[in-house]
């Protein structure tokens, strides 16, 4: 019992902290204010819930808010882990960065992509993070990394202050280019309520319709 007192109270502060968020988790995306509403945890999973002006509700409204849409296949990535200090295990930024190849392109306002290009993209999760001795996965409203080897559509713009690109729509920017079983799609289940449930109630809707023009 003493330990699970403990991580609670972990886990509180990584909300408290995540509040100066690294600029480049949280661009492309319209956050306000201090970027984090609240944080979960469940099956080794800590879950902070982004608080966002507008998404899209629609397949329409994401491809006209994403300057670029691609097909791509994941490469490696860097993690990136900001903790408190050298003596805490609390995470107070945390991303993933993904190079990816870029396969096809479907839009790009930008005019520079090419196919086969590599290109980096910023993800919101970064999993076997150790906090108080323990490993958990951290993401941002349940986003779930692309895999290695495998097929993605992005929808996603260049970022302003990085030699990498952003998700437009946060966890609604990122779909399987093969179909996979809805477990799969995010780092936690749809145990979770209120906002994220309906946000993956979006992505769902959305993801048949890239499948269907896409794909």
């Amino acid at each position: 019992m003493e330990k699970k007192i403990v991580v609670v109270v972990v886990l509180v502060s990584i909300g408290v902290l995540m509040g100066c968020s690294n600029g480049e988790n949280t661009e492309g995306k319209p956050i306000e204010g201090n970027g984090i509403e609240k944080v979960e945890m469940k099956n080794r999973v800590v879950s902070y819930r982004g608080k966002y002006l507008e998404l899209a509700g629609n397949m329409d409204e994401l491809e006209e808010s994403s300057p670029i849409i691609v097909t791509v296949t994941k490469g490696s990535e860097d993690k990136s882990i900001t903790k408190e200090s050298k003596d805490s295990d609390i995470p107070t930024e945390f991303y993933t960065m993904s190079e990816v190849k870029v396969n096809s392109i479907e839009k790009d306002e930008t005019g520079i992509l090419k196919e086969n290009n590599l290109i980096k993209i910023l993800e919101d999760s970064v999993e076997n993070v150790s906090v108080d001795g323990e490993e958990y996965d951290l993401t941002i409203d349940g986003y779930k990394n692309m895999k290695e080897g495998e097929e993605y559509t992005l929808f996603i713009r260049k970022s302003t202050s990085g030699d990498n690109y952003v998700l437009t729509n946060a966890v609604l920017s990122k779909y399987p280019v093969e179909k996979v079983s809805d477990r799969e799609l995010f780092l936690e289940g749809d145990e979770s309520v209120g906002e994220t449930v309906d946000m993956k109630a979006t992505y769902k809707e959305i993801y048949q319709d890239v499948l269907n023009e896409y794909n």
